[in-house]
């Protein structure tokens, strides 16, 4: 069985007991996921800890671009963008499903803000060495209102469109934690750390409390890596000092709505009238928008709440950009997360460079703050780098750069839907999805099961059962919101495969007639908050 499987959690967490560990990581995010594949590929012994649920907090409710962030540029940020930017060719090769090439419109109101983002866009490619099947175009009068029929042509008559990648950062993440796992990594969810021990003052092992069974254990190890994202002072705290620099919160929202409300055919960057990018995505029957930048001033939070006036933040530019009217009566759900940034005296959240920083505490805490999803492995490497100098660890200089699971493929994901569709007839919407999720892996998930979840439905009980054996799911949210993401991409259907998942679950992980039902209210309280805007 796979060391992942859910149904054994009681070996892992006697693996973790019973080992001494080069490093523990601690959270489970993208940056965490990509240090445990990138030390474990190194031969190094590596185990993550998570307190919640893999992806839970930041990763898994991001933009879902892998991109170099152009806006960057006219911060003075080049050497964020070029990094970036180049890092996304890294992301695309190891997993063509994950980062999948997809372009992204620039509507100009005139000529000085066209050739503004003609000027920017060209910087852009050259720093990201982008090649020439990726350049971008120019738009305008009956080719452009051909291409996005919607956009206002009165207001907007040109546009630049260029190359960024859409990805899936949960899925994303959870391929990451997989890869680890296979080079020798032990990965566990809801586990929460909750103290540490040292020796002379050195950190040697972290005390951690099993979330399912409330079981107790120590972690030996040799070094420590905070990689918490928004947690990240928390863990600082159990050290006993205060982390290098204050983080800042920043809380970032996204409004999901019908796919036939805003038909876009392209991605679109729309600039706000406080001249802040919001983007309008296109997956599947949804388009959802989005981001939000404010200041976060409460606790970290796994589900910060959304509210009406960050709605009607988002709406506004629709309103510009496609002379369309959206009220929260339209939302299909919500999603909000929150970017730990790295303070900056007398700069706004917006203001903040993305750059990442590592620290080191005098005990050997390894803490890993900042950054953006783009560069998530080059993050981790860094910080491998920094563990194995720091600790005098034995690793390979050097290690085959292997794809991560799901992402064994050439060519375009378009292929991949065709070839699934010649083995397994479904619509092809289905089919797209399930390659967006799985990759060359949608068909190990099909040969498990391929029955619908329920009559109509997207999701087939594979899924479910691949997301138990091979991804660690423990409980209904796990699956609705994390592994298949449904409740973000196929919001409309989640009403009707909450209870047949959940029987499904009950049966594969032995769930009482109560803790089914618990799982199930769950869900839907959770589902319903995500559309009760205050």
């Amino acid at each position: 069985m796979s060391v992942l499987d859910a149904r054994q959690r009681g070996k892992t967490l006697r693996e973790l007991q019973d080992r001494t560990f080069d490093l523990a990581i601690v959270g489970g995010g993208i940056t965490g996921a990509g240090i445990l594949r990138e030390a474990s590929l190194r031969g190094l012994s590596v185990a993550l800890l998570e307190a919640e649920d893999f992806a839970s907090g930041t990763s898994s409710k991001s933009t879902k671009l892998i991109h170099g962030g152009i806006r960057y540029l006219a911060m003075g940020h080049i050497h964020v963008v070029r990094e970036s930017s180049r890092e996304r060719k890294r992301v695309n090769e190891l997993a063509p499903h994950l980062a999948e090439p997809q372009w992204l419109m620039l509507p100009a109101r005139n000529l000085i803000e066209f050739y503004k983002y003609r000027i920017g866009v060209n910087v852009y490619e050259w720093l990201g060495q982008v090649g020439a099947s990726d350049l971008h175009f120019n738009l305008s009068g009956e080719a452009l209102r051909a291409r996005e029929p919607l956009l206002h042509s009165g207001r907007y008559s040109r546009a630049c469109i260029y190359r960024e990648y859409l990805t899936d950062d949960a899925r994303l993440v959870m391929a990451n934690i997989r890869a680890g796992v296979k080079a020798g990594g032990v990965a566990l969810n809801k586990i929460r750390v909750n103290g540490v021990i040292k020796d002379r003052g050195k950190l040697q092992a972290l005390r951690a409390r099993c979330e399912t069974t409330g079981e107790e254990i120590v972690v030996n190890c040799k070094g420590v890596i905070n990689a918490a994202g928004p947690w990240v002072e928390s863990i600082c705290d159990l050290d006993g000092l205060l982390s290098e620099k204050p983080l800042v919160l920043s809380k970032g929202v996204h409004v999901v709505i019908p796919h036939s409300l805003l038909p876009l055919n392209e991605m679109v960057l729309m600039v706000t009238k406080d001249n802040r990018p919001v983007f309008a995505i296109p997956r599947g029957e949804v388009v959802y928008i989005g981001t939000t930048d404010t200041k976060y001033e409460q606790a970290a939070n796994v589900w910060p709440e959304v509210r009406c006036s960050e709605l009607e933040y988002l709406f506004r530019p629709i309103k510009d950009y496609f002379d369309l009217e959206i009220e929260p009566g339209d939302c299909l759900s919500t999603w909000a997360g929150l970017r730990p940034l790295i303070a900056q005296g007398g700069k706004s959240t917006k203001e903040i460079s993305r750059k990442d920083e590592i620290w080191v505490s005098k005990s050997g805490l390894i803490t890993i703050a900042g950054g953006k999803l783009t560069g998530y492995r080059k993050m981790a490497e860094e910080t491998v780098d920094t563990a194995v100098q720091l600790l005098n660890l034995s690793a390979k200089k050097g290690f085959e750069d292997v794809p991560l699971p799901g992402g064994d493929f050439s060519g375009d994901v378009a292929q991949q839907v065709s070839c699934l569709l010649v083995d397994y007839p479904m619509q092809a919407d289905k089919a797209l999805r399930l390659i967006r999720l799985y990759g060359t892996e949608a068909w190990d998930v099909m040969a498990l099961d391929p029955t619908p979840v329920s009559e109509g439905s997207s999701l087939v009980r594979g899924e479910l059962l691949w997301s138990m054996e091979e991804e660690g799911a423990l409980s209904l949210e796990d699956i609705i919101y994390r592994r298949t993401r449904a409740a973000f991409y196929r919001p409309l259907e989640v009403p009707k495969i909450i209870e047949p998942v959940a029987e499904i679950m009950a049966g594969f992980l032995n769930w009482s007639e109560d803790q089914r039902e618990r799982e199930v209210e769950s869900v839907k309280t959770r589902f319903q908050s995500d559309r009760q805007i205050n």
